[in-house]
């Protein structure tokens, strides 16, 4: 093959080399920046648009980090098991989640189990939030099955007193 091109460019006019060597070296630049810069280009446009939400999430999980710390530091206010289910009433109660719990039952010193057959998750997870926030109520395990309906769940959890 290589003898083959130099037969080929022996064969050619000077001039005819000129011409055949500045349409490579021109087509060489024509492929460098369709395949090269163009994409590169766009790349840097399109991370340019995405950096401000980029950053403003970092922002936000900082922030989030922060309520954690904040959130593991308050002493739980829940020791034992009376208390907590003392708690768990009361914030289902609070929540307007109470007709909805099947059982409330003391599983073991500072833990207890709450079903619940049918319940909207944003409204039980609400209700969590509280439990913790207020109490320092823990989510020990929990067993989410859909009930039907979208937006809607079975929840048997297990509760433990923070601490």
């Amino acid at each position: 093959m290589k003898d083959t091109l130099n037969q080929f460019w022996s064969a050619r006019a000077p001039r005819e080399r000129l011409v055949l060597g500045g349409g490579s070296v021109l087509l060489v630049l024509a492929l460098g920046f369709a395949y090269g810069w163009l994409p590169m280009q766009r790349e840097v446009s399109q991370l340019r648009q995405t950096l401000p939400q980029l950053r403003e999430q970092a922002r936000q999980l900082q922030q989030d980090a922060q309520e954690v710390g904040r959130l593991k530091a308050q002493p739980a206010a829940v020791r034992e098991a009376g208390s907590l289910v003392l708690a768990v009433e009361q914030g289902a109660v609070a929540s307007g989640l109470r007709e909805r719990i099947a059982s409330i039952t003391p599983q073991g010193v500072g833990q207890v189990r709450v079903v619940l057959p049918r319940v909207g998750f944003d409204e039980w997870l609400g209700w969590l939030g509280e439990l913790q926030t207020r109490h320092g109520v823990r989510v020990e395990s929990a067993r989410i099955e859909a009930a039907g309906d979208p937006g809607w769940v079975s929840v048997d959890v297990l509760l433990k007193a923070g601490g």
